[in-house]
């Protein structure tokens, strides 16, 4: 088993989440799933699958073309920079109200990786943010060194909702 299945197998059986991860499953179950024009709209009956796994490109798409430029020239494209800072927290926020309405349709060891999931990608968000604000600051190598972070962590989160959709099925048979 690969050191990630390792951690995520971890998250699965930590049963310490088990609070916090039902609070959040119940809150979001009454109010993004029980409504039904929001359950079809935010779960993706219109679309045929789940709405968040094609949301989340743009987020992460945004973030990954901002570290890029940044990286190659970040002087010359430093418009372009904050653009797609601003860009991808801005799409971040429906993403995760997809992404919490999911939640809301999970259970047990689900919820539990879910509740991680969102986490590290709140957390990412986060970083992206600072790093947006410093960017436009004019501190660019401190808006950098966070984006650079917060790659890493919306890497990991990235691979715990794969985790959770390729491994343990969550959205797929609905």
């Amino acid at each position: 088993m690969s050191l990630l299945e390792s951690v995520a197998r971890r998250i699965e059986d930590a049963d310490a989440l088990d609070a916090a991860a039902d609070l959040a499953r119940s809150t979001a179950h009454e109010r993004l799933v029980e409504p039904s024009t929001l359950d079809a709209v935010l779960g993706g009956a219109w679309l045929g699958h789940r709405v968040h796994p094609v949301a989340a490109q743009v987020p992460l798409g945004a973030w990954g073309m901002a570290v890029l430029l940044d990286l190659v020239d970040g002087e010359k494209h430093a418009a372009a920079v904050d653009t797609l800072l601003a860009t991808g927290c801005l799409a971040a926020l429906p993403t995760a109200l997809t992404g919490a309405h999911d939640l809301g349709t999970t259970t047990g060891s689900d919820t539990r990786v879910v509740l991680v999931h969102a986490g590290t990608m709140d957390a990412s968000l986060g970083l992206f943010a600072v790093a947006w604000i410093k960017h436009r600051r004019g501190d660019r190598r401190g808006a950098r060194r966070l984006a650079l972070a917060g790659t890493v962590v919306a890497g990991a989160g990235a691979w715990l909702g794969g985790h959770l959709t390729y491994r343990l099925g969550v959205g797929v048979e609905d």
